[in-house]
């Protein structure tokens, strides 16, 4: 009887063996169809029915691992830069079991050193300094089903005489995660997880971002049906005076991925906010949908795509009628040998007094990794002192173009030369200001001094116009950066030497 081949692409590593494993035992089992299609052997064609069913489950697990890796990989090569850690409450890569228990402990963390010297081109705006900020992780799994992620931070310093609380401006430690996730069916069913979660879109960090402090309190469901991945929650931003039932500030959504087939990924999500009103006697009401596609056109080439919608109660912006817009995004990643690079092409509508389109951030007055460049948009190194001037993707509401795109060259194993720019612009400015933001640009070397640290170095330059509602600002009669009328060049020195592991 002719041996049986499993289907699918091939494995890799330990995967690699436990799906050859699988393909071994449905080898190893003889079976004449038309003997089973008979009755005469019915019970060893139901097992290997069961086998077959068991090999297919793992080929979409493997396939939900190889883009988990992918996804490090772009990531590692992208905003933060090598060593960055994805805050997405997982578990680290240093790991024990103790002695004679079945509970694993896990040990991660980020510790870096952030200096900066720019010059705003005005008068007495030229801030300078180094600032120190730490995230320790600790992870503990209690079987399949069971696990737990903390995260403490002490946020970027500003006084360090004697200890870190002691100073004038009193930095001190605080909870960043803190979240419980149990998975009831083990560890390929539905998870519920709680507590200060770290949350992020589905939309290249567009709307909200874990790694800009997303962390409400909340509830999240996961559940994995096949080649699609649905995920509700509902999270509390801001709960307002506590006797007060209208003054909270809420986020509730749902959104799913699909992988219909490898390098194929689709998502969509809709996000509904119940927000306070100025006032805080009332919370109105904020939507977000959208829609997205990735291809992996290649092993080494990737698109992204995405289109999204958004209305917002007037009242929650200080105007009259519901704002309401659209955004898209367009992306393609190439890498080939020592070289990458990336291609991106953005759009926000707008109206004047700011109620276009507008991403969640927008209203929690938060941020995220969507950009190329260093100064209207942030990395890693840049992220600190000098971020004055970075903005969202519909730049508060008055809408956005931008066209942005980088290069980096790995010259060896330890050193890779990042350059990127981009340009802003077609904003709809109150009347007065320019519709242009500026034209930005950035270059950067990264250094791998060991495995888990790298130091950055770079310069940053932007040519800035009086357009710029900083991400900062928020929703409603924006603030702008820059008085009406004002041009401004901008350079920054930037260093970063993180440890992430």
């Amino acid at each position: 009887m002719p041996a049986r081949r499993c289907g699918g692409r091939a494995p890799r590593g330990a995967a690699a063996l436990a799906a050859a494993v699988f393909c071994c035992a449905v080898v190893a089992v003889p079976v004449d169809r038309a003997a089973a299609a008979s009755g005469q052997d019915a019970a060893t064609a139901e097992r290997l029915d069961r086998l077959e069913e068991r090999v297919g489950d793992l080929e979409r697990a493997l396939e939900e691992k190889d883009a988990q890796i992918r996804e490090l990989r772009r990531r590692a090569a992208g905003p933060e830069g090598p060593g960055k850690r994805p805050g997405a409450g997982g578990e680290t890569p240093l790991v024990f079991t103790p002695p004679g228990g079945d509970i694993q402990v896990g040990f991660g963390g980020q510790y870096r050193v952030n200096s900066y010297a720019a010059d705003n081109d005005l008068p007495g705006d030229h801030p300078t300094a180094s600032r120190v900020r730490i995230r320790q992780d600790l992870d503990f799994r209690f079987g399949e089903r069971l696990r737990s992620h903390l995260e403490l931070e002490l946020g970027h310093t500003n006084d360090n005489l004697t200890t870190t609380p002691s100073g004038s401006r009193a930095t001190t430690v605080g909870v960043r995660h803190a979240v419980v996730a149990f998975a009831p069916l083990g560890l390929h069913g539905p998870e519920v997880r709680a507590g200060i979660l770290p949350l992020s879109d589905r939309f290249g960090d567009v709307l909200f971002s874990a790694d800009w402090d997303y962390n409400p309190v909340g509830v999240e469901v996961r559940v994995p049906l096949g080649p699609v991945q649905v995920r509700g929650f509902a999270a509390d931003l801001h709960e307002g005076a506590e006797p007060v039932a209208h003054d909270d500030f809420d986020h509730y959504q749902l959104d799913l991925q699909v992988r219909p087939a490898p390098g194929l990924r689709l998502t969509a999500g809709l996000s509904f906010l119940d927000a306070a009103t100025p006032d805080g006697h009332h919370t109105r009401r904020h939507w977000n949908y959208g829609a997205g596609v990735e291809v992996e056109a290649g092993p080494a080439v990737a698109v992204r795509a995405c289109v999204l919608g958004s209305r917002t109660d007037g009242r929650l912006l200080g105007v009259d009628d519901p704002g309401q817009g659209c955004a898209a995004k367009l992306e393609v990643t190439a890498e080939a040998g020592p070289h990458a690079a990336g291609l991106m092409a953005t759009y926000a509508s707008g109206e004047r007094d700011g109620s276009g389109f507008l991403p969640v951030m927008a209203l929690s007055r938060t941020y995220g990794y969507w950009g190329y460049t260093g100064l209207l948009t942030v990395q890693g190194a840049t992220d600190t002192g000098i971020d004055e001037s970075a903005v969202n993707i519909s730049n508060n509401g008055y809408g956005l173009v931008t066209v942005q795109a980088y290069y980096t060259h790995r010259f060896e194993s330890r050193f890779s030369l990042r350059l990127a720019a981009g340009w802003f612009g077609a904003s709809h400015t109150p009347r007065g200001r320019s519709s242009e933001l500026g034209i930005d640009t950035l270059v950067m070397g990264t250094w791998r001094l060991h495995r888990y640290l790298t130091l950055d170095l770079g310069v940053a330059y932007a040519h800035l116009r009086d357009g710029i509602s900083g991400y900062w600002s928020g929703v409603g009669p924006a603030g702008f950066v820059a008085p009406a009328g004002a041009r401004r060049d901008k350079t920054a020195a930037f260093s970063r030497l993180q440890l992430a592991f």
